[in-house]
């Protein structure tokens, strides 16, 4: 063999050699590690990545609002009818003060919300609201729209509290009004009797106690007004304690008035709910108490239980209501009146529900002089109601 030749076997020779010394320690290392006596190379961390800053989301607006009103039949209720150029004067939705006019029908707005919430920051926001129903008419007699609230927010102006400054949400039936959850059916029985509005000008606090939201408090001091600008000097101060434990909901509320005339007004309330997986039962209890230096006092006194439930989950509802109201329980010789409800709730589609309905009311004299003399006719009205939000 040539020294060319013998030169070419010891170079191959030698790289078979290291590769396979470097095999061998690869083979060493790797069984080393899997028998726990080392660990192998740490891996190379990738490079760090900058982040972006994005430009906060503020203002965010919204813009929503909800409709409810029914195709109706007055099946009971006053057959005099009295016309005027044409329409009929009668009277059409059930209040309890006096019976409804028999066999009016039509189709009707109890209410129309349009809405816009603005988010200034995380802190402020801002809403106006206006309302429209078959009550609120232009001078030409067409249905129309006023404020209903217009409002600024400020969150945690302290820990777990919020305030409201403006034309804002009364507590008075705030919460009673959510547990019952048909609104587009009627009123709760405290807005339903015209104990308070729904909304005052003012200022407002909401918050709660503890961490948990087991303990709530809601303050507000308002004109008293409503919607109507402020008249006189003097303001309403409501109060109430929501109290919330698993399913159990219960609050007391209180609310103050002093009325030029030497006259004041209290409202005693309490509300009680609880709610399983497809069934809830409210109740709900209050008195005012009127001083009238003519009139002495008086004590309008009422209670309302209801309930609802799931039939078919997400689908059908069913609920039903009565009320007991006693326009002034210090007088012997009274009308008292019963309010009835039942009905249906159909989700049609996400929000849209449709509620075929019966609501009634009953009269009932007390004592013996002329003011005990119940109407002659009772209230029995029939609606297929139609309920829709937009946002």
């Amino acid at each position: 063999m040539t020294s060319k030749g013998i030169a070419c076997v010891v170079s191959t020779c030698l790289t078979l050699a290291m590769a396979t010394s470097a095999f061998a320690q690869g083979a060493t290392r790797a069984d080393s590690a899997a028998a726990g006596g080392g660990s192998p190379p740490p891996a190379v961390a990738p490079p760090a990545v900058a982040a972006t800053q994005t430009a906060p989301d503020f203002p965010r607006i919204k813009v929503s609002g909800l409709m409810f009103g029914d195709l109706y039949w007055n099946a009971s209720g006053n057959p005099t009818h009295n016309y005027v150029n044409g329409a009929d004067l009668g009277k059409v939705n059930i209040d309890g003060n006096s019976p409804i006019t028999k066999d009016l029908n039509g189709w009707q707005i109890r209410r129309l919300y349009l809405q816009v919430d603005d988010d200034l920051s995380i802190r402020y926001s801002v809403r106006a609201r206006l309302e429209g129903d078959g009550k609120e008419l232009s001078s030409g007699g067409k249905q129309t729209m006023f404020m209903k609230s217009l409002y600024l927010q400020i969150r945690q102006v302290f820990p777990r509290a919020d305030m409201w400054i403006g034309l804002t949400q009364t507590p008075t039936f705030d919460n009673s009004e959510t547990f019952w959850a048909y609104r587009s059916v009627e009123k709760t029985i405290a807005d339903f009797r015209g104990v308070a509005s729904s909304t005052d000008g003012g200022a407002s606090l909401k918050g709660y106690v503890d961490g948990d939201h087991v303990i709530g408090y809601y303050a507000m001091m308002g004109n008293d007004t409503g919607q109507k600008p402020e008249t006189n000097r003097d303001k309403r101060f409501y109060f109430s304690a929501p109290l919330k434990w698993h399913d159990l909901q219960v609050e007391p509320y209180f609310d103050y008035a002093y009325v030029p005339g030497n006259k004041d007004i209290a409202t005693y309330k309490i509300f009680a709910g609880y709610e399983a997986k497809r069934v809830a039962v409210g109740y709900e209890q209050l008195q005012r108490v009127i001083h009238d230096p003519a009139l002495a006092y008086q004590k309008p006194t009422g209670f309302s239980a209801f309930a609802r439930g799931s039939v078919v989950p997400a689908k059908l509802n069913a609920y039903a209501r009565y009320d007991r109201w006693i326009p002034d329980k210090n007088k012997g010789n009274r009308v008292d009146s019963d309010l009835w409800i039942a009905g249906l709730d159909y989700q049609a589609w996400r929000d849209i529900h449709l509620e075929p309905n019966l609501e009634g009311t009953q009269y009932h004299g007390r004592g013996t002089g002329p003011a005990s003399v119940p109407p002659p006719y009772h209230d029995l009205q029939a609606r297929f109601t139609v309920y829709y939000l937009f946002r």
